[in-house]
């Protein structure tokens, strides 16, 4: 066990971050009334100036800048997930815009696929998010806000590459977002490419039968993205925006290297990772007291995954191989209506709708590689999901603020199939239904120094993966699973002293009663079943708890240095069945970094994480070991409208991994230019 190295950050604002008054207002759902916008705590927000300041390409990334956040790798796939105060990703979803973004199968997105470039901020709330959200946010919710320009013409542009610890370069990005308001309405748009060739291991990891260290074995990627939005404010207090987003992608993923000899080595590909989504959001005023939100959108989403018989990556014969195609959609809207009628009131009124449709089906021989298995028809699965929302903010007194919520939300199984290799099986279908309710209180108990607590029952509904999948033999299917329900309570403080110091603490405990988790199963049955030796099932094991604390404080202490330092306890403990371990969570984890900028042309940051262990299965047989990863950049800001940046990750070259049997990424070098206009 190391001890954990205390670093420290500096919140100066990097030359032409973007500006929080430039991020898109409609695309926000947490925001409260009243004068006093010290008494909005309940959610934190990461700045474009934050994710610019440390380089984080990524949401996860970028996410994994707060207390309470760890970052999850699902090895097998090849996907970025986070965890918030032991939450996973399918129960704290991803929103942009306030619409929700995650893949309609299993609740989940890759977020190494969603790259932070035109983003304004991120909306993250833990454990009491609105109501208004819709359903499933049994943890609290993430909120990619985008940007909306504010000048008759604005401009950025980066450019950047990347070199591995020889100094070779395997990495180039390029971003561009272009803007222009007009007063009466604006258009904005951005396009970006990130191009990752390969990475190379740590020099500390030793080789093993599936991995000779140097180049990681499969570990390219290649990511675009493109986004318009264009918007109509005939007024100051309405607005009406159209907005259309595309990423593509493509990706590789690296065999496992680990210890444990049932876990079975893959050999997979994802040809294509697309996703496309439609939207109009608006806001419209009545008489000052009424106001209207509209939310409408229709989102697709395509991938292709290519298992393969060996590490050439050139034939699909053998019975675990496949070509698997998704072809998933899904479509929404959601109404919102808001009432200051009543002195010292906000009340809101909810309402949202949301189809997911999930159709895959395995391909047949294509011209590039060798693939004997016939071509089988489609399968199809459909969910629809209900809210009904309210929720009243009340401010009694200019220090004093209370916000209460209540909601009540509903799930129909339209059609789940599962296609064996001679039929077409169909699951047994059932609707579910919840009720959420939340309370919180937030008092300035003196100058710049709040008080909050909160009470929230939340809910999550299982997703069409967790009920009906097979994990292709490594998984028995749950049809019967019931809802999530959580009971989340907090309790903190943030303040503010001496003109240079923003500090806070929050207390957190989560009972979670019919928890999903992936439960390990005895290898006998698993076979019994026609399943491979080490499988799975998704199941209710019961009630489980979450304990924790998270602590932060920033001090600018003159105009060349300013410190930062966050951490965060999680004990998370299964009360029905102890002998069923937490997956992929720690139990602490150290952010903390120093920036000094000892000349005007030169700003230095440095930078580093700790994590402590963590287990990969249930049953404590793969354990992925604590570590610490430090990071170092240089800045040069040669004009207000243009800088340089040069930096190394993890400066120790750690060997490190968020997950068992697979290793992250060791040192490695980067270079950037950014304009402004």
């Amino acid at each position: 066990m190391r001890i954990p190295l205390l670093f420290f950050t500096l919140a100066t604002l990097p030359p032409f971050a973007v500006a929080e008054e430039d991020s898109f207002q409609l695309g926000i759902v947490e925001v409260n009334g009243g004068a006093n916008q010290t008494l909005d705590v309940d959610k934190e927000v990461i700045s474009a100036e934050d994710i610019s300041r440390y380089n984080r390409n990524d949401v996860a990334s970028a996410l994994n800048l707060l207390p309470g956040v760890s970052i999850q790798n699902l090895g097998q796939r090849n996907e970025r997930l986070i965890f918030i105060r032991g939450f996973n990703s399918r129960q704290v979803p991803l929103f942009m815009d306030g619409i929700p973004v995650y893949v309609p199968y299993d609740g989940n997105v890759d977020l190494n696929r969603f790259t932070t470039f035109d983003i304004g901020q991120i909306d993250v709330s833990k454990g009491n998010a609105s109501v208004m959200y819709g359903p499933n946010t049994l943890g609290g919710s993430i909120n990619l806000i985008s940007r909306r320009p504010t000048k008759v013409l604005e401009a950025d542009l980066k450019v950047g590459m990347g070199m591995d610890s020889r100094f070779d370069d395997n990495y180039y990005q390029t971003a561009l977002n272009i803007g222009s308001n007009q007063g009466w309405g604006y258009i904005q748009g951005g396009f970006s490419f990130l191009d990752r060739q390969f990475w190379r291991l740590s020099e500390d990891f030793s080789l093993t039968a599936y991995e000779d260290g140097g180049i990681r074995e499969n570990s390219g990627n290649t990511d675009y993205k493109g986004s318009v939005k264009v918007g109509i404010t005939p007024n100051d207090t309405d607005e009406y925006a159209v907005g259309f987003n595309t990423q593509k992608g493509e990706k590789d993923t690296p065999p496992y290297t680990g210890t444990d000899r049932s876990v079975q080595t893959r050999y997979w590909r994802w040809p294509y990772w697309d996703k496309e989504s439609v939207f109009f959001v608006s806001r419209t005023q009545f008489a000052d007291v009424h106001t209207v939100k509209l939310r409408a959108y229709h989102d697709t989403f395509k991938n292709g995954l290519m298992s393969f018989d060996n590490p050439n990556y050139n034939s699909i014969t053998r019975p675990y191989a496949f070509d698997s195609q998704y072809n998933d959609y899904t479509f929404g809207a959601g109404l919102e209506y808001i009432n200051t009628w009543f002195d010292q009131h906000e009340l809101k009124l909810g309402f949202s709708y949301k189809q997911d449709v999930h159709r895959e089906f395995d391909n047949r021989n294509t011209p590039d590689y060798v693939n004997t298995r016939p071509k089988s028809p489609e399968e199809r699965s459909a969910d629809e999901y209900f809210s009904y929302a309210i929720e009243d903010s009340y401010t009694p007194t200019d220090a004093l603020r209370f916000v209460v919520g209540a909601s009540y939300e509903r799930q129909h199984r339209l059609q789940a199939e599962n296609w064996t290799g001679t039929s077409m099986q169909t699951f047994p279908l059932s609707n579910k239904d919840a009720y959420n309710a939340q309370g919180a209180a937030y008092y300035e108990w003196f100058k710049d120094f709040v008080i909050h607590a909160s009470l929230a029952h939340k809910t999550r509904f299982p997703t069409i993966k967790d009920r009906y999948s097979f994990r292709l033999g490594t998984a028995l299917p749950s049809p019967d699973l019931q809802a999530e329900k959580a009971l989340n309570y907090e309790i903190g403080f943030d303040g503010k002293a001496w003109g240079m110091l923003d500090y806070g603490s929050a207390l957190f405990f989560n009972q979670i009663d019919s928890a999903i988790e992936e439960v390990t199963l005895d290898s006998n049955f698993c076979q019994s079943q026609g399943l491979n030796a080490r499988c799975f099932q998704q199941q209710n094991i019961g009630e489980q708890e979450n304990l924790g604390i998270e602590l932060f404080a920033t001090a600018s202490i003159d105009e060349q240095w300013r410190l930062h330092a966050n951490y965060t306890w999680l004990d998370r403990n299964n009360i029905t069945n102890p002998d069923i371990l937490p997956l992929d969570t720690i139990k602490h984890k150290v952010f903390a970094s120093v920036e000094y900028q000892p000349l005007k042309y030169l700003r230095l940051l440095a930078s580093a994480e700790y994590n402590s262990a963590r287990f990969s299965d249930t049953i404590g047989a793969r354990v992925a070991g604590d570590f610490v990863v430090a990071n170092l950049k240089a800045t040069f800001p040669v004009r207000d409208d243009f800088n340089a940046e040069f930096g190394v990750n993890n400066v120790a070259d750690e060997n490190y991994a968020y997950q068992e049997g697979f290793p992250e990424q060791g040192r490695n070098y980067f270079a950037n230019l950014n304009l402004r206009y």
